[in-house]
């Protein structure tokens, strides 16, 4: 069968793919098609997520990214179902300070009584400060997925689902072997998340120290007086997360384990685990009941720095991948940089993201 031929070759359709189509669309004159083994997108760690858009996060450039990302979705906040609702970090005041960028993101420092009527089920809990930033809030997802890929398609791009890739050989060009055909692409955009490792391999490209992550989301019920305009909480020490849900709250205690099988299975033990940091940590909360839990994956490098650019040693390969639980909250923004560095090289993003930071030497 003769391979179908397309300038560049996006593999992957959640939140690192569809935003890269989406600016690349507007920028690049060739053809892009986009790929994604599953019969919907983003249905791993893309449509798993809690949909939290968190401005004041740790490392410098991840913070950027996201309150770039949050002007734009602001822009859009009706047509993206954007709700500002404001966060509430909490820990100490010194933690809390270090992650303040007043020219970057709104926020203020304010004392632990201050906060606590505002989430009534923060009664009881003992923290010493919060930071307050009333710019973060919850997105939909879908609605922001599909902006992205509904944006691509109008300026030309193909998305086509169902569509595994199963082999990748040759270079100039490359010949993807899936399961709805042979294909033929100048450029690969490797956008797999979770499977951006195994994309890689076929294709011969460097291989990047990517981990993923299982994580838990659990949906509690039983809780008076939920109010979906609370902000949501994400608490440091000892670190967990909630926000108000449309039958209760999503409730997460950031569990991190390692796990190379890629299947979303819920682990042993979690609701365990959630139930007894409730127990001892959030009082006004010991009457809650799980409706649902389930698990999905966040892809990270070791320095937790997303992995954009190309690859050092296959020519014409080019990766976006590394999210690492940020990629709705950055996504605007990591697709521009993507965009950009694939057909202008901006040389101040290529070091921040660059694929080549482990390479020995």
């Amino acid at each position: 069968m003769r391979p179908e031929k397309f300038d560049a070759l996006i593999i992957g359709a959640g939140f690192a793919g569809a935003a890269t189509a989406f600016h690349l669309s507007e920028i690049y004159q060739g053809s892009i098609l986009i790929i994604e083994r599953e019969e919907v997108p983003g249905v791993h760690a893309s449509g798993r997520n809690a949909s939290l858009v968190l401005q004041s996060v740790a490392d410098p450039a991840i913070r950027a990214a996201v309150a770039a990302s949050a002007r734009e979705y602001a822009k859009l906040r009706s047509e993206l179902g954007f709700r500002q609702t404001g966060s509430l970090l909490l820990g100490t005041p010194g933690r809390l300070e270090g992650l303040r960028e007043i020219d970057l993101v709104e926020s203020r420092l304010r004392e632990a009584d201050a906060v606590r009527p505002r989430v009534p089920l923060l009664a009881g809990h003992v923290f010493e400060a919060a930071l307050e930033t009333p710019g973060d809030g919850v997105i939909d997802i879908w609605a922001l997925l599909q902006h992205y890929l509904a944006g691509a398609r109008r300026r030309g791009a193909t998305v086509r689902l169902s569509c595994k890739v199963q082999g990748i050989s040759g270079k100039h060009p490359f010949r993807v072997e899936t399961s709805r055909g042979p294909l033929e692409a100048t450029y690969l955009i490797n956008a797999a998340g979770a499977w951006a490792g195994q994309v890689a391999a076929m294709a011969g490209a460097t291989r990047q120290p990517l981990t993923s992550w299982k994580r838990h989301l659990l949906a509690l019920k039983g809780l008076d007086a939920v109010d979906p305009d609370w902000p949501f909480v994400w608490n440091l020490e000892p670190e967990f997360y909630f926000r108000p849900d449309s039958q209760g709250l999503l409730f997460s205690v950031c569990d991190e384990e390692e796990d190379s099988s890629l299947e979303p299975v819920v682990s042993a033990g979690i609701s365990e685990r959630a139930a007894e940091l409730v127990w001892k940590e959030l009082p006004a909360m010991r009457s809650a009941a799980e409706r649902d839990v389930w698990s999905c994956f966040r892809t990270k490098s070791p320095d937790s720095r997303f992995v954009i650019g190309w690859d050092p040693g296959c020519e014409r390969f080019f990766w976006v991948a590394g999210l690492g639980g940020h990629g709705v909250g950055s996504s605007w923004e990591v697709g521009r940089i993507a965009a950009s560095l694939f057909c202008n090289g901006d040389a101040e993003q290529r070091e921040l993201f660059s694929p080549k930071r482990y390479i020995p030497g």
